[in-house]
């Protein structure tokens, strides 16, 4: 019987807005996989049969309310259930230092990474169906330090990458070639790793002299492309020609680059396909960069990057960020972005001056002024972008794009008064 591991979101999941207004946070991506795929590939390796157990936001993990009448049932025959935070870069060394019998928690700072929780906590529990766990709910646990790698922010996923892509290198079973690649393909390095049915160009340049480069089943990376490491291009992902992609960049399945990309994570069935250049940034699924788009991702004066989160500037720490972007935004040819920009879901930005560092939610303009993308107009848009990749807006995401046009109507109502 599998032993039942809940993975769970806490009170810092807004820090990540706009990435995860519409997935748990430990579905976002950093190195080849997402948080959530470290976790259960590290329980694995470690030769337990898990069963993951999603407890979220109600809005983007609908099971969750439906679970609240059976939560009980994770204890049928065990008295500990544990407990692991959404934000730890999964670390299988510090998880075996929590003893499965030991009713307590292991922290990090003030952050609850994991837990052994008993049946006592359920009524806390099942208040908190379909919200975020607080650090209320652990309150009173005995506990043990332990010094975890939590992303706390969007650019903690970039600044991480280029070691999880190394290690997920790894952990994919490392170099790989699979076929006698083409005459015109250079390979610098042997940390390479192609998976089936790919096609390289001629020209094509796979430099792994300073990190792995993974290109996974389905993909094409056309002629005299050069990608340095460390790189993944998801399956199914198409790099156009000449195009420059340094490291660590992870592209995941279904998206189409091109230009300069450095130092960056995308999704998934994104595109940014044409000149222009893309760092330190992350965009969501269904994003469109528009031909000769540029992001900043260095202050003139080389000072630390303020970000907005939540509207409030937060100070990153770090010298290069670039550009955040919601799900199904768009940005216009020839847009420019600020370091440090942050860019709701569905979002429409055009005009060739530098928009607010700060776009809520359904905002459609730029420099020159916003207005509201309409909802309906908003979800038309996503239909026909999905159709044009043979897929569908099913009814649960389209849900989701409906929650968060209500959650974000008041911060949209505020931006476009001002």
């Amino acid at each position: 019987m599998a032993r039942p591991v809940v993975v769970f979101e806490d009170d810092h999941v807004s820090d990540f807005f706009p990435l995860t207004l519409t997935r748990p946070v430990w579905d976002l991506i950093c190195g080849v996989f997402s948080l959530k795929e470290k976790l259960r590939r590290g329980l694995e390796s470690a030769g337990e049969s898990v069963e993951l157990v999603p407890h979220a936001r109600g809005y983007v993990e609908p099971r969750d309310r439906e679970r609240a009448a059976s939560i009980s049932t994770l204890w049928d025959g065990r008295d500990l259930v544990t407990f692991v935070n959404g934000r730890w870069i999964f670390d299988q060394a510090l998880f075996k230092q929590m003893d499965p019998n030991w009713e307590g928690k292991l922290v990090c700072g003030e952050t609850v990474v994991a837990a052994n929780l008993g049946r006592g906590l359920l009524p806390e529990l099942e208040r908190h169906a379909g919200l975020p766990l607080g650090e209320s709910v652990f309150a009173g646990l005995p506990s043990a330090a332990i010094e975890a790698r939590l992303i706390g922010y969007p650019w903690d996923l970039v600044r991480h990458a280029g070691d999880e892509l190394v290690r997920d290198f790894s952990r994919l079973g490392g170099p790989a070639l699979g076929r006698k690649v083409g005459a015109g393909v250079h390979l610098v390095g042997s940390d390479v790793r192609l998976g089936s049915n790919v096609i390289l160009g001629p020209g094509v340049v796979l430099d792994a002299s300073d990190g792995p480069v993974i290109i996974d089943d389905g993909a094409q990376v056309m002629a005299n492309a050069a990608l340095r490491g460390p790189v993944r291009v998801g399956p199914g992902s198409t790099i156009k020609m000449g195009a420059t992609i340094y490291g660590p960049t992870s592209i995941g399945p279904g998206c189409r680059v091109g230009g300069e990309v450095g130092e960056t994570i995308i999704h998934g069935h994104s595109n940014k396909q044409h000149q222009g250049f893309v760092g330190h940034s992350y965009l969501g699924e269904w994003v469109n960069i528009g031909a000769g788009t540029n992001t900043s991702d260095l202050k003139n004066n080389y000072s630390t990057v303020r970000v907005p989160i939540g509207g409030d500037p937060v100070d990153s720490g770090e010298v290069f960020v670039g550009l955040f972007m919601g799900d199904h935004s768009k940005s216009g040819i020839g847009s420019v972005f600020n370091a440090g920009t942050a860019v709701g879901v569905c979002c429409n930005i055009y005009g060739a001056d530098y928009p607010p560092k700060y776009i809520p939610s359904f905002a459609w303009g730029g420099s020159s002024g916003f207005t509201e993308h309409r909802l309906e107009t908003a979800l038309e848009t996503a239909k026909r972008a999905m159709a044009r990749r043979g897929r569908t807006l099913e009814p649960g995401p389209e849900a989701v794009l409906r929650k968060v046009f209500q959650l974000t109507a008041d911060e949209r109502s505020r931006f476009l008064g001002g």
